[in-house]
């Protein structure tokens, strides 16, 4: 029997293929010392077999980097530059870029074009895990998809899938752990070994990745032990074994990295990052007082730190509008899904009020970025606005749908602007001529924010060979059952 495509999965596909191509066109190689400590980290482990950066540490350009005696080190956490490194194995036989990247550093590396593909395929899966979550949530197909393609191109979530900093795989690793622990709930006993399983490792990843991530490991697990209830000597087995083993995977791995480099399983990275001293320190790095700290990440105010004078951070509700309009679905979600409710926004909430405690909280990119992650989890609430849109009839439906609309463009507006102002692009709005409409100044502005379109034919060749390799491999299969 003929099998169809569902319409899910062409909605998911389409979002995925829309959000990625932008995501590709938008990336300009490394942009500062910060994604430059992943890449260094990234070419050491893969060409010298080894964690000290040399002779790759100018990437990091003397900022992100921990000191012990006197060999160089990454201040970031393993786990990008272990997910970009089988990204740069893999680019080995592939064709040099068509154009080339306008990368602060190894601009003239042809792998460099497909390590970029780590945060780009990490941030359009995040939107499609956003869809799926939306889906099973049972909000309408068109209102998820809208919800996804608002979050992918209307928040800070657009920048962080463009460059290599650690953030957009982070956000596919939480919400991907979001929707399985959500599944979990649902799935049958005999996949129960392989769905604790797989989130056992996507958690244990997540630590890898960004430390902070630890606390998302906690909440979760608690969920999880308190969703199992009646608990039994058999869960121990089918359960919790398996989630265990997959996690420590990761765990041994970070209690080896540290111990190698660091002396000890439990000092971390950050306790020998030369310029960020307090960074070792819990007390010391979230030490700014809360009214403050929200204050800045919600919507605009000081933080620590020198940025060539004061540091300021954009809040979330300031650089993306279209989140307010998150507010009202709060009411339904909570209506429809307690469980899932208090899930997604206790851990949005807990992140929210730990990051406004940090002593940078601007990440000095003015744009809040250790929250950029837990984005996905506050649109989930967006949805079901937009869901409830869809329900309206007469002016209420047309008031809503125009208050959205302008909350978007406000939001897509401000993202365009900040890419173009961001590390390593040229945007200078003086050089647009003053006829707005001028055909010259939209050429001029798709250069500014998308310097990589050029690789596009590359990017969309592989991806309609991967799609080649899902839809027909399966079929061949099942045929030869």
């Amino acid at each position: 029997m003929k099998r169809s495509i569902s319409p899910d999965f062409k909605a998911g596909l389409l979002l995925f293929l829309l959000l990625a191509s932008l995501y590709f066109a938008t990336a300009s190689g490394i942009t500062s010392s910060n994604d430059g400590s992943h890449y260094a980290l990234m070419r050491s482990m893969v060409e010298n077999g080894r964690f000290t950066l040399s002779p790759f540490d100018n990437y990091a350009e003397g900022n992100d980097i921990a000191l012990v005696g006197d060999q160089l080190y990454s201040d970031r956490p393993p786990g990008n530059a272990l997910a970009a490194a089988i990204f740069y194995i893999a680019a080995a036989p592939l064709p040099a870029a068509r154009t080339p990247l306008p990368s602060r550093h190894d601009a003239g590396n042809p792998r460099l074009l497909y390590v970029l593909l780590l945060p780009v395929l990490a941030g359009a899966g995040t939107a499609v895990l956003l869809f799926t979550l939306l889906r099973d949530q049972q909000i309408a197909c068109p209102a998820a998809f809208m919800t996804a393609l608002f979050f992918g191109l209307g928040t800070a979530h657009w920048k962080y899938s463009s460059v290599l900093f650690s953030h957009a795989l982070s956000s596919f690793l939480i919400m991907l752990a979001v929707v399985l622990a959500l599944r979990r709930l649902r799935v049958s006993p005999a996949r129960e070994w392989a769905a604790y399983g797989l989130l056992g490792g996507t958690l244990g990843f997540s630590v890898l990745v960004e430390y902070s991530n630890g606390l998302l490991v906690l909440i979760l697990t608690l969920f999880l032990v308190w969703h199992s209830r009646p608990w039994r000597w058999d869960q121990l087995r089918t359960r919790l074994l398996p989630f265990a083993l997959a996690g420590a995977l990761s765990a041994a791995f970070l209690a080896f990295y540290n111990y190698s480099n660091f002396g000890s399983p439990f000092t971390l990275s950050y306790s020998y990052a030369i310029n960020y001293p307090w960074a070792g320190d819990f007390r010391e790095t979230f030490s700014t007082p809360w009214l403050q700290g929200l204050k800045a990440m919600i919507y605009f105010g000081e933080s620590g730190g020198w940025c060539g004078g004061t540091c300021y951070n954009q809040g979330f509700l300031l650089l993306s509008p279209i989140l307010l309009a998150a507010l009202p679905g709060l009411v339904r979600f909570w209506q429809r899904d307690r469980a899932a409710f208090l899930l997604v926004n206790g851990l949005f909430l807990t992140y929210l009020l730990l990051f406004a405690r940090h002593h940078t909280a601007h990440g000095f990119t003015g744009d809040g970025r250790y929250l950029v992650p837990f984005l996905g989890l506050l649109a989930v609430s967006l949805g079901y606005t937009l869901d409830s849109l869809r329900r309206l009839r007469g002016g209420w439906a047309w008031g809503g749908w125009t208050a959205v609309g302008a909350l978007f463009a406000i939001s897509w507006r401000n993202m365009f602007i900040h890419i173009g102002t961001s590390y390593n692009y040229q945007l200078d709005l003086t050089q647009l001529d003053p006829l707005v409409a001028h055909p010259q100044n939209y050429l001029y502005l798709a250069r500014a924010i998308f310097p990589n379109s050029g690789n596009l034919p590359v990017f969309w060749l592989l991806c309609g060979l991967l799609l080649l390799i899902l839809l027909v491999f399966p079929r061949l299969i099942s045929s030869r059952r």
